[in-house]
């Protein structure tokens, strides 16, 4: 994934009140990144159960990008949130692009669903970063590492998970 950037930028994040961001909500399509996370063997996928909507169930790990935020900082910056993780951004691998649509949303009006488009980046980590993984309990119940192939061929994981690891398992082994 390119990021470019033109002149001086200087973000301005901030949180909008309720009202405002669930008009807000409505009327836009969100930039978020998520983190598919492998072991280095890319023997195992790791899922986080997810206990938020738009997708209360097994997901990789992820959040919307601040405007001006380069995609890789972004993700980086998500899985030391989500998992207390400090991984420098150029270890991410791009992955696809992804449309998500939900009938849901974590924001009210909950029903009024959402539309997102997530930048899916790779990660492999070692048995020793695994062993720092704090998870973030504001939104994952729990963590489990799955075998791939029970991701890949059975029900009950989302349709991108699912075929982004696909073509995480393409990339060489390492």
């Amino acid at each position: 994934m390119k990021h470019f950037k033109i002149g001086k930028f200087k973000p301005r994040p901030r949180f909008l009140p309720d009202d405002v961001y669930s008009y807000v909500r409505d009327s836009i399509v969100r930039g978020c990144v998520e983190a598919l996370i492998m072991d280095k063997g890319q023997t195992k996928v790791l899922l986080g159960k997810r206990i938020i909507d738009p997708w209360p169930n097994w997901w990789t790990f992820g959040s919307r990008m601040v405007a001006g935020e380069d995609p890789r900082d972004a993700v980086s910056r998500t899985v030391k949130e989500d998992l207390n993780l400090n991984i420098p951004a150029k270890r991410f691998i791009f992955l696809d692009v992804v449309s998500l649509v939900f009938p849901r949303r974590q924001e009210p009006p909950k029903e009024n669903g959402c539309h997102d488009l997530s930048l899916f980046y790779f990660l492999t980590i070692s048995g020793a970063e695994n062993s720092l993984i704090r998870m973030r309990k504001q939104e994952y119940g729990k963590t489990r590492w799955f075998d791939p192939e029970d991701v890949t061929k059975k029900a009950g994981f989302h349709l991108a998970t699912v075929e982004c690891l696909k073509l995480a398992l393409k990339i060489k082994k390492g």
